[in-house]
Parts: structure tokens; sequence; C-alpha cells
């Protein structure tokens, strides 16, 4: 049954993200390809500053998107759960558990995807930006060509390198820390959104406070938990091992600290919201 509720969920859903990932895509060439006009040549100040806005503009969609599908998928879980649109979607024959483990993937997965789409961006607004400035000389081509296919070889040289000491375990640390902030950023909202309706005459209000509480519970657990580390960074006990060396050794356990901790939250926030969802259910 919960295959059947994630491809429902998955169909209703994909064309709002779908579209404001669509629309950053296309800020991000748009702005890319500002500098390719002779605007920047221009003694009028008005042309340089509309490109430098439409550059600007990229920034703000990059963040609208993240802002954006947070805010839209935790309405429609406010909707389908908690007004008259609850009433249906608890009269269906699946478990509270069924119900909650919808939303809880369909959201992560969107925010992974959503996450992934503005690094794609900077990708092509960079790529798009040195296409605009490149000399139109064959030979520049030829050049970008050769350095794209040498570029391997010099990723594995530098690989090695003294100075990158212990960069796959940090890689690995941030793959990790992504993965656990998209959970984690799904269960803050869907987990603040379950306790809000405990306070019946303010959801809404109460909803935003424990957005906040929550945040500020996880700073602050994730701050204490971490600063034993900081305390060795800062007494040099981590300097004199690696420090000469590579950084990686030192950021790596701090990374993984923040996502073990936030999965940990999250997970508690999880098991939190679906005893609520099923024993203390209220609809408006």
């Amino acid at each position: 049954m919960l295959g059947k509720l994630l491809k429902h969920e998955w169909r209703a859903v994909w064309k709002v993200p779908t579209l404001l990932i669509g629309v950053l895509m296309i800020i991000a060439v748009a702005a890319g390809c500002t500098f390719a006009l002779p605007i920047w040549d221009s003694e009028w100040i008005g042309l340089p500053l509309s490109g430098v806005m439409m550059i600007v503009m990229f920034y703000f969609a990059m963040i609208a998107v993240g802002i954006g599908i947070t805010i839209y998928f935790a309405v429609r879980y406010y909707k389908n759960m908690y007004t008259d649109e609850g009433y249906l979607t608890h009269t269906l024959p699946v478990t509270a558990r069924s119900l909650l483990l919808n939303k809880v993937i369909t959201m992560t997965a969107w925010n992974l995807i959503g996450g992934v789409a503005i690094i794609v961006s900077i990708f092509v607004f960079g790529g798009v930006t040195l296409l605009a400035l490149m000399p139109k000389d064959s030979s520049y081509a030829r050049e970008l060509v050769e350095a794209f296919v040498q570029l391997p070889a010099a990723l594995r040289e530098l690989w090695n390198e003294p100075a990158l000491r212990g960069i796959n375990g940090f890689c690995a640390s941030i793959i990790f820390l992504v993965l656990a902030s998209a959970f984690s950023g799904t269960m803050m909202v869907i987990g603040s959104i379950t306790l809000g309706q405990m306070v019946r005459k303010h959801r809404i209000l109460g909803a935003v406070g424990a957005y906040f509480a929550i945040n500020c519970a996880m700073q602050f657990l994730t701050t204490i938990i971490i600063m034993p580390v900081m305390m060795m960074r800062i007494n040099g006990a981590i300097d004199d091992m690696y420090m000469d060396v590579s950084p990686f050794p030192v950021m790596t356990p701090m990374y993984i600290i923040i996502a073990v901790v936030s999965l940990g939250i999250a997970i508690g926030l999880y098991f939190m919201s679906e005893y609520l969802v099923r024993r203390r259910l209220e609809l408006e």
C-alpha cells in the first residue's frame, strides 16, 4: 500500500518543484549569457547594472528553489493531514505509519533533488559564463577541449598530494551530511506542524514556534557535542598530527558529528510525529 501512496503522491506533487527548478535553470543560462553582451563596455551605467541585477536574480533564484520546495510540501502536508482534506486522508485503509512515511519519503527525495538542482545550476551558470567570455579565436576552443581531456589525469595526480590527505573520508562525510540534512529538514517541518496541531486555536503559530524551537535545540546540541573537537583543534592536539599536512582529518569528524546529531533528532521527530498522528490526531 505504501508503494501506491508514493506513486499517487509523486504524480500529485512533481509539477510545482519541477517548475521551480526549470525556472532556476533558465535564469542560470540567462545570467551567464549576460557576459556575452556588450553592455559591460557601455558608458551608460544602467546597462551594466541590468546585467548585475540578472546575476543577483540568479542568486536569489537558488535560495527561492530551496525555500519554495520546503514551503510547498509543508503547506501540502498541513492541508492533507489536518484540514478538511484530513478527514478523507485518515479514512483511507492504510496505517498512520504509511501515511507519514509517504510524506517523509517524498519530501526528502525532493529536498535532495532540489539541492542537486541548485548545484547543477551553479555549474550551468559557470559553464555558460566561461563560453560567453571565451574569445572567438578557435585556438582557445582547442585549448579548452585539451584542458578538459587532461582534467581526469590532473585530478588523479592532485588527489595523491599530501595536502589532500584524508579527502576520501571528508567527501564521504559531506555526502552523509547532505543525506542526513535532507531527512532532518523534512522531519523538522513535519514535526513542527504535527506539534503545532496541539495548539488548537493557533495551529500555524504553534507550528512556526515549534520549528524555531526544534532548530535552536538542534543547533545547541550540535554545538555542545562539537565543542570538545573544537577545543582539541584550538589547543593544537590535532594541529600537531594533521594540520601541517591536510585539514581534512580535522573537518571530517565535525561534519560526521553534525550529521549524526541531525539524524538522531530527525528519527526522534519521526517517531513523535507517528505517535501523535496515530494517538492524538487533532483535525480542524
